[in-house]
């Protein structure tokens, strides 16, 4: 990831590389039938996986397509498990913060507002 300069290259990290290998056939291993049931079962369940992917892709796209979707989450996701949730305390701070110094001004102009129309009411009744 890095040049020759040192510097980190994020045009390299990003950069899409297609590069699908033909798959092998799956084979089951020779040893099957001297494996205890639990070995036995994985290697079925192994066999299953990858005869499937075969199947599919005998020429190795989906398991080239599953690489750089895992690439592509792996980038996305780091930021967003790890930086989001602090930017998302700052905010919410912030506007806990923010919301004291709009709120108070906002009471105090209610509240003058209120007193104005009060002093403006008795000085219409009592003719001051």
């Amino acid at each position: 990831m890095e040049n020759n300069h040192g510097k980190f290259n994020w045009r390299r990290l990003f950069q899409c590389k297609w590069n699908p290998s033909p798959l092998e056939r799956p084979q089951v291993n020779p040893d099957l039938e001297e494996m205890d049931g639990l070995s036995r079962s994985a290697e079925s369940i192994r066999y299953s996986i990858l005869s499937i992917e075969f199947w599919i892709s005998p020429n190795g796209q989906v398991r080239e397509w599953l690489r750089h979707n895992t690439r592509l989450a792996i980038i996305l996701g780091i930021p967003a498990l790890l930086v989001f949730p602090i930017l998302l305390v700052l905010l919410w701070q912030f506007a806990a913060i923010l919301t004291k110094f709009i709120i108070l001004p906002l009471l105090a102009l209610i509240l003058a507002a209120i007193g104005f129309i009060i002093v403006v009411l008795i000085r219409i009744v009592f003719r001051i």
